[in-house]
């Protein structure tokens, strides 16, 4: 499915929750609006309806009683239309009843009321005159009006339950309507998740490839299911990581094969501007000699630029070897800074080694610490002023580390550079270019030599100008040996 059609089909799906919820409590209201129309207009009847039983009941014991007084035909038919009413009015009872209890009251409330009229008829047949009501109809009157207040009573209990029921079905519709609402946000929740998901994770794939990429890592491939654009995409930077990985495979075969191809001849050309120096052919006069002398340094420079790309060659290879041992790091800082002593004195420039330890031994390749320092001197020698010094200084680092730094005093290195120095071909361009600089290979080396060893590299400024290079190397146990003999003699 395509990031468009995910996109839509997770839209209309929060849309069906959404007007799922809203029919939902539409239907809710709608069914409790009912029954609240029901139970209203059932209570409101119902309350008529009682009051006007009782008050048919009230005039028809009045009537009864008043009959007896004067045997007046005018009360017994009153009294007989208040039992028309009554009964009118409890026949809507009997319909309007839902209840057991309420039918079985009304059914009472009829007998009671036949008995009342069985007893009237009993003594309007005596045809005779009481000054108060017989003392058997005053018990029917009574029996009478206590069924009706049983039935009022009854009648009071169906409405409040009718009451409880429709409360009952109020909070079932609010409960039902807060899990609706909750299932609905939660699934579209997890329909929002799945979207975000299925849309970011592909993006973080390709982030992360792309910055493989950027370090060289062409080898780096995306899974490329599906037929989504991202699919697409991912299967697009595959053939170009492919394309990349061609593009630098040829380029490292050309270096590597290019630089082996000069190492015979530039040899052949140095031993000749050798043996020319030394005027084994013949002697020269001094233009002669300054013009092969320069020759012979072009030639010297060119040869370490294609020693460094062989070397360059070799760490990506992964051919480079390393032979571990213990080394004494002084006399290995020393015997660099004599290889490079003519050409600081042609600058006026001195080496200054500063340890508190007359040894300090690490667990290193020593031919390959030397290319290290090298570098560093190397780097030192060009870009520092006539008339300074660079100092190394060999110290104790963190735990069981060894830390080794040269300062110079040139024009240092801008911030956003310190990082990237360390990366192949990459120079720090700042005004015009220094003579004799080279392609940008010998800080990569250190630093892949460095990490082999365990170690780390970096620059920082140097407080009284220019810059300081300092690596960490694993101390060797040789050293605890040397230092155990010196206390005890």
């Amino acid at each position: 499915m395509r990031v468009s059609s995910k996109i839509i089909a997770g839209f209309l799906a929060v849309m069906l929750l959404a007007i799922v919820v809203v029919a939902n409590e539409l239907v809710a209201i709608r069914q409790l609006q009912a029954v609240n129309r029901d139970l209203g207009e059932i209570n409101v009847n119902t309350a008529t309806t009682i009051l006007d039983m009782l008050k048919a009941g009230d005039i028809l014991t009045e009537d009864s009683k008043k009959y007896f007084t004067g045997l007046d035909p005018l009360y017994e038919r009153l009294m007989f239309n208040s039992r028309d009413d009554y009964l009118e009015n409890l026949g809507r009872l009997r319909q309007t009843a839902r209840s057991e209890r309420e039918q079985a009251q009304i059914a009472k409330c009829r007998e009671a009321l036949d008995d009342l009229l069985f007893v009237f008829d009993k003594f309007k047949r005596q045809k005779t005159t009481w000054d108060s009501e017989p003392p058997d109809l005053n018990v029917a009157i009574n029996h009478f009006q206590a069924q009706s207040e049983v039935l009022v009573d009854a009648v009071q209990v169906a409405i409040n339950e009718r009451v409880a029921t429709a409360a009952g079905i109020g909070a079932k519709a609010e409960r039902l309507s807060w899990i609706v609402g909750v299932f609905a946000l939660f699934l579209g929740v997890v329909v929002a998740g799945l979207i975000v998901r299925s849309i970011n994770e592909p993006l973080r794939r390709l982030t992360q490839g792309t910055r493989v990429i950027a370090k060289g890592q062409f080898w780096h491939r995306l899974p490329a299911r599906g037929r989504d654009e991202f699919a697409e995409l991912a299967r697009d930077f595959n053939v170009m990581s492919e394309r990349l990985g061609e593009l630098d495979r040829m380029k490292k075969d050309f270096v590597s094969h290019v630089s082996h191809d000069l190492k015979a001849p530039l040899a052949s050309i140095r031993q000749i501007m050798h043996l020319l120096l030394q005027q084994i052919p013949g002697t020269l006069n001094e233009q002669q000699q300054s013009l092969i002398q320069l020759s012979n340094n072009s030639a010297e420079r060119l040869a370490s630029m294609v020693r460094n790309l062989l070397d360059v060659s070799r760490m990506e290879a992964g051919a480079m070897e390393y032979q571990m041992a213990a080394h004494d790091i002084i006399p290995v800082i020393k015997g660099v800074s004599d290889e490079f002593d003519v050409q600081a004195r042609e600058k006026e420039i001195r080496f200054r080694l500063q340890c508190d330890e007359p040894s300090v031994f690490v667990e290193c390749d020593r031919e390959r610490i030397v290319q290290v320092i090298g570098n560093l001197y190397e780097n030192a020698l060009k870009f520092s002023p006539n008339g300074t010094e660079i100092v190394t200084r060999v110290g104790q680092g963190n735990g069981r580390e060894i830390l080794v730094s040269v300062s110079d005093s040139g024009p240092g290195i801008p911030d956003d550079h310190k990082r990237k120095i360390f990366e192949k071909f990459h120079q720090v361009k700042s005004g015009k270019k220094v003579t004799g600089q080279g392609v940008g290979l010998g800080l990569a080396i250190c630093k892949t030599i460095v990490e082999a060893h365990r170690g780390e590299i970096w620059v920082e400024d140097n407080p009284q100008g220019g810059s300081v290079f300092s690596f960490r190397l694993k101390q060797s146990a040789a050293r605890e040996e040397v230092v155990t003999c010196g206390q005890s003699a």
